[in-house]
């Protein structure tokens, strides 16, 4: 048992140390980012349209309004029961 244990740690290691190994040349090998654009190169952008007030009429304008919880809960979620 204390052979199979010591060749099961030893091949652990070995197979962990080839994975790094291998990531590393991958890594290493891979492409290198383009160069970053300038700022005078990029066209500014048109500033948004303000957003208006949302009327109470029954026209969708696709904006939908999430009212929050007046209370929060009075048990957290994560409470057990047990002793």
């Amino acid at each position: 048992m204390k052979l199979y244990k010591g060749f099961l740690h030893f091949l652990i290691t070995l197979v962990s140390t080839f994975a790094f190994l291998m990531g590393w040349v991958t890594l290493a090998h891979s492409l290198k980012p383009a160069q970053p654009v300038k700022q005078e190169a990029l066209a500014p952008l048109d500033p948004l349209p303000p957003v208006g007030l949302v009327s109470s009429s029954s026209s969708n304008s696709g904006l939908q309004l999430f009212s929050q919880a007046s209370r929060p809960r009075a048990r957290s979620m994560f409470v057990t029961r047990g002793s």
